[in-house]
């Protein structure tokens, strides 16, 4: 398998029986369900249910790989397309799960260890609310196997902020960078968990620096910056604003007050989905050089990818059985979770 930057592996096919989480030091103690039922307990809460989700999983046993493959921390790469061979589309064909979505919720850690940091969560065959500091708002997936948006528009937000919804819209003073729908309807974009950073079509970098240059004083690039926590919490944060899926849309939902939704910058169209970007996830840090640098790159022919530091700070809910994706705000604290009594809205 090959890939566009250049890395590829390949791999041998095999199978085995596997169960998709779970702890990592430790058997798993099978839990009778009346038993569990009796407890006041929902087989499925705890990492040690992960037995119940056990399936036949085919995947490949990597022998060479090559490029970026050699230098990530992850050990392999998962596949989550709509397609026969991914992760979660054997779990679904297998009746392990009974609906062919998923969600990814991706954590802010400031540093990554080989011995493995928390990211998030994965939840398989929906999404769970606890996670949720936000509603739930769709977007249409416009595409068939992979997960595509229709961007409308994009903005930079003076003074930060990391909700899409301002903490005082007085000093957080939103600027579309200008780039027009009808242009931005040809490009293909598409949200992808395993692309690290964000990438957009070149022809905007000269209006997307330009409008940061007037919030910021200084034009656009990808060069290491030496920032304060406060300077780097300063800097504009990155909104998206993406077509709902009109069958999703809550009309009860007020556009303006509501985080996700479009009001304050689209009095047109107020329903349409507002993703926030902000700085604390698009400037990655270096221990090494102790600077920032911004991973958003403006270097795509057309289209482009809301990669995984879009994402972060969301729990996004890939549901191919609607044809949507949704997103909704989260620290997407797994531990935290998992510790707790909350209850889970299994939807």
């Amino acid at each position: 398998m090959s890939y566009a930057e250049g890395s590829s592996w390949s791999a041998v096919e095999a199978t085995d029986v596997m169960y998709a989480g779970g702890p990592h030091d430790g058997a798993l103690i099978h839990l009778d369900e009346a038993e569990a039922v009796s407890e006041g307990k929902h087989i499925g809460d705890s990492p040690q249910d992960a037995y119940v989700f056990e399936l036949n999983m085919s995947f490949g046993c990597q022998y060479r790989i090559t490029g970026l493959f050699k230098t990530q921390l992850a050990t392999g790469i998962m596949g989550m397309e709509d397609s026969p061979k991914s992760f979660w589309k054997q779990m679904y064909n297998q009746g392990v799960i009974d609906e062919k979505r998923f969600s990814l919720c991706f954590s802010r850690q400031p540093t990554a260890s080989r011995e493995g940091t928390e990211a998030g969560a994965m939840t398989i065959g929906g999404t769970d609310t606890r996670f949720h500091s936000t509603p739930m708002l769709y977007a249409r997936n416009v595409q068939s196997t992979s997960y595509g948006i229709r961007l409308k528009a994009i903005y930079l937000r003076k003074n930060g902020g990391e909700s899409a919804l301002p903490d005082d819209a007085e000093e957080q003073v939103v600027h579309n960078i200008g780039v027009g729908e009808s242009t931005m309807a040809n490009w293909r974009i598409i949200v992808d968990s395993g692309t690290t950073d964000t990438y957009l079509p070149s022809s905007i970098h000269s209006q997307f620096s330009n409008v940061w240059k007037e919030i910021t004083g200084h034009a656009f690039n990808n060069s290491p910056m030496n920032l304060s926590p406060e300077e780097l919490l300063a800097l504009p944060t990155v909104l998206f604003q993406v077509e709902a899926h009109q069958p999703s849309i809550d009309e009860e939902l007020d556009p303006e007050t509501t985080p996700g939704l479009s009001g304050l910058v689209d009095a047109h169209n107020p329903h349409d989905i507002l993703i926030a970007m902000p700085a604390s996830h698009y400037m990655e840090w270096s221990e090494k050089s102790g600077m920032y640098t911004p991973r958003v790159y403006m270097s795509e022919r057309s289209g482009g990818v809301l990669g995984a530091n879009t994402m972060q700070g969301h729990d996004v809910h890939f549901d191919s059985e609607n044809n949507r994706i949704g997103w909704a705000e989260s620290d997407c604290d797994y531990m935290g979770l998992i510790s707790g009594v909350a209850d889970t809205d299994r939807s």
